[in-house]
């Protein structure tokens, strides 16, 4: 039986579909607060299942709003077979690090995706909306979230999985931005593939790939992304202590913090673009000592 659920968000009427079912061998069409196609979820299934189906929870919830697909709900309503789940959700932080953590998952392997804000990890990745879809769905900075829940991570490598969950995120994301009458110019498919970061020791002098960095030698592994500083990150580990620091250019994310410099935070100019810098250690001389790196590097003020 098919048990329908009507949300109203910012004037749009969202259809939530438990089941999907309309008899016993229905196909459902949609999925995910209408988001996805059959398609979209068939691509992150390293078997194709018979008949895929979509448990969808409500947009207007508190926090949280998850969304299941799998084969279909058994007669406890638990999907059997699940796939991957979607959801919809909003971080309070503003420290872009921990946002990091709520929005993707925790993790040193992650890496940033090109043109959004958002992330990808070894079997999850997610995305901030634009800053006004957080008014419609009344969350503190809204996100979406796609995790696998098939060991898809032990199927696919060399950035396969990452590649099609950032295809799924988007799409998902692009769906709900529409529905919910909140997209932006600005929000577009990353262009390039994401790939997982990878651990390496610490270059003498060097670490973060930042000349003039000096750690201390007992950090012995460093996660640092490469390319520009729109969403840098880097993570230094002693065994289980782990620093992090972190640099952004993005315009949500530098809104977002809005709370001024501390001694872990800091808004620079850097190579002439507005620059939020944090810092994940209670070593006030190596937060030292990564700034003025970074300064000399990236051209700070």
């Amino acid at each position: 039986m098919t048990v329908a659920v009507l949300v109203a968000a910012a004037g749009v009427t969202v259809a939530v579909l438990r089941g999907g079912d309309s008899g016993p061998g229905a196909e459902q069409k949609s999925f995910c607060w209408g988001t996805l196609k059959r398609g979209d979820v068939a691509a992150l299934g390293t078997h194709p299942l018979h008949r895929y189906v979509s448990d969808e929870g409500d947009l207007k919830g508190s926090t949280l709003a998850t969304c299941q697909v799998g084969a279909g709900l058994d007669a406890h309503g638990v999907m059997q077979q699940l796939q991957f789940s979607l959801s919809v959700g909003g971080s309070p932080s503003d420290d872009v690090w921990h946002l990091a953590d709520d929005v993707a998952g925790v993790s040193p392997f992650r890496a940033p995706l090109t043109g959004v804000p958002g992330w990808v990890n070894q079997s999850m990745a997610g995305m901030l909306l634009p800053a006004s879809c957080s008014a419609r769905l009344h969350f503190g900075a809204a996100y979406v979230r796609v995790q696998t829940l098939a060991d898809q991570d032990k199927t696919w490598r060399d950035g396969t999985l990452q590649r099609r969950m950032a295809d799924v995120l988007m799409t998902a994301a692009t769906g709900l931005t529409r529905q919910l009458g909140c997209s932006s110019a600005s929000f577009k498919a990353p262009a390039t593939a994401p790939r997982l970061l990878e651990g390496h020791a610490p270059a003498s002098g060097a670490a973060c790939g930042l000349p003039g960095f000096s750690v201390p030698a007992k950090y012995t592994e460093q996660y640092a992304t490469n390319g520009d500083f729109r969403l840098w990150s880097c993570a230094l580990r002693a065994g289980s202590e782990e620093v992090y620091f972190t640099v952004t250019q993005d315009p949500y994310l530098l809104w977002l913090n809005g709370s001024g410099s501390d001694r872990r935070s800091a808004t620079l100019t850097c190579g002439g673009k507005k620059t939020l810098v944090q810092t994940g250690t209670e070593d006030d001389g190596l937060a030292r000592n990564f700034r003025t790196a970074l300064a000399h590097k990236a051209d700070c003020a």
